[in-house]
């Protein structure tokens, strides 16, 4: 009887798929040299937010109610976040050296340091190669995009918020894709550390950060190496923890009125905040987790923030 209640529950969490209306490819596909590899995420529809009564529900971001959203086309999304090595290829090819100046964690609060860069973003060591690229912001993510999209001939851009969401659940309505849990901050799984890197027993003695850490440990005080912990079910990895995500939409303090598909959530003459998903390694448990929300003025350079691309279906 257990067995047959937790099938019935696994299928009740999980968004209705629509058949894909033509033939796809497989994942794990690059369309050049410098492209990432790829992952194709199903149609189909899912519930973009968080019920009311969820026990980590961030009401001031506008995560409630949820807003059920619909995706007509696959789409393809890099299975692993921009790493240094990448980025790098892209400043080498375009000459498009981010301005130095970023925000890291000093002193027991996030400063501002104007010689730090994504070349150092004040860690122990150096970055590596296989780390997330962090300390770049909102254009030149989007600067890498296009340089992607003249590279490939394929249009790659930012997810929009809706996009990544659906992709972050792996095809769960779960708050975290690897099972129906809420962390209450101080009962965090300890399954957490197998599926991304968040802010946990690690990192303690290293940052001290004012919050609830993950009662697990991954052996990672800060960034890990893209594809260190288990994928999800549409075989992308990282999409929660380790780097923060931009993404392409307008930030908004409410879903009221928002595009009831994947399209990003933009106006004429852009924004100020855009929105950024997923926690990072600097995170406190309850916001690592697909529906929560956070946004950040276009020009910030952080050392947890980063981002993936996507590739529109063709």
């Amino acid at each position: 009887m257990r067995r047959l209640i937790a099938m019935v529950l696994i299928l009740v969490a999980r968004p209705v798929f629509a058949e894909p209306a033509e033939p796809v490819p497989p994942s794990g596909s690059a369309d050049c040299p410098v492209c990432p590899d790829l992952a194709l995420v199903p149609p189909g529809r899912f519930p973009l937010g968080s019920a009311p009564d969820s026990i980590e529900l961030d009401s001031a971001t506008g995560e409630s109610p949820a807003v059920a959203i619909s995706f007509i086309r696959p789409f393809h999304v890099a299975r692993r976040e921009v790493t240094v090595a990448e980025f790098r290829r892209y400043v080498e090819a375009t000459g498009s050296e981010p301005a130095p100046g970023c925000r890291v964690w000093l002193g027991g609060q996030w400063v501002l340091e104007r010689d730090r860069s994504w070349r150092d973003p004040a860690f122990a060591l150096p970055p590596q190669d296989a780390e997330p690229v962090v300390c770049v912001n909102w254009d030149d993510a989007r600067g890498y995009a296009e340089w992607l999209s003249r590279e490939s001939g394929k249009r790659y851009r930012l997810p929009s918020e809706a996009e990544w969401e659906y992709v972050a659940r792996g095809g769960t309505s779960f708050p975290r894709f690897w099972g129906e849990h809420d962390s209450h901050e101080s009962a965090v799984l300890s399954l957490a550390c197998d599926f991304a890197n968040v802010y946990d027993s690690s990192a303690v003695d290293a940052y001290h950060f004012p919050w609830p850490n993950a009662r697990c440990s991954d052996h990672f005080a800060a960034l890990a190496p893209v594809g260190q912990y288990k994928p999800n079910a549409f075989g992308v990895f990282d999409i929660i923890g380790n780097v923060r995500e931009w993404v392409m939409d307008c930030y908004t303090a409410s879903y009221a009125g928002r595009p009831e598909d994947a399209r990003a959530w933009t106006w004429q003459g852009g924004c100020e905040l855009k929105g950024v998903r997923g926690g990072s390694w600097a995170s406190r448990p309850r916001n690592a987790r697909a529906p929560a929300r956070g946004s950040e003025p276009t020009a910030l350079r952080q050392s947890d923030l980063g981002f993936r691309v996507v590739r529109d279906y063709e």
